[in-house]
């Protein structure tokens, strides 16, 4: 069974795979250290993380809309209304259109399970987009091997 930091070093080992450096995006972060304290927002202090949980990407738009890719969890919060999934028995994700928005800085992608659940996060359009894609879909990929396994 993987540990959180074995799940984040993979994640985050996808994500510098999967994007153009430098990684100095307008909203999107991902975290070269394990600490959540890193985020300074108010609003990360209300969120439900476990113990051992740990970061590996944020796209942060303002207080009241941002993402949260830790390795247990999506974290979203839209219009100030936080919402959470576990991206296990996750059927389907669709990015949004993060290729062609170049005037919009940011687009909504979604997530499907198997329970048929949508869950929606934010992504940062362009090169940025490569973080939250690769996040999510390593993170997908580890927490069904640690189900599995």
């Amino acid at each position: 069974m993987k540990s959180d930091s074995s799940i984040r070093n993979i994640c985050i080992a996808s994500i510098k795979r999967h994007t153009i450096a430098p990684y100095d995006f307008a909203f999107t972060k991902f975290f070269q250290k394990e600490i959540l304290n890193e985020v300074t927002n108010e609003r990360f202090q209300s969120l439900s993380v476990h113990e051992n949980e740990l970061p590996i990407s944020t796209v942060m738009i303002d207080n009241n809309n941002f993402t949260i890719v830790t390795t247990r969890q999506i974290i979203a919060c839209k219009d100030e209304v936080i919402d959470s999934i576990v991206p296990f028995g996750t059927n389907s994700c669709h990015w949004g259109d993060f290729k062609e928005y170049r005037n919009t800085p940011y687009t909504l992608g979604q997530i499907t399970n198997d329970a048929k659940q949508v869950f929606e996060f934010l992504i940062e359009t362009g090169r940025a987009s490569m973080v939250t894609i690769y996040a999510i879909k390593t993170l997908i990929e580890q927490l069904s091997k640690k189900m599995e396994g």
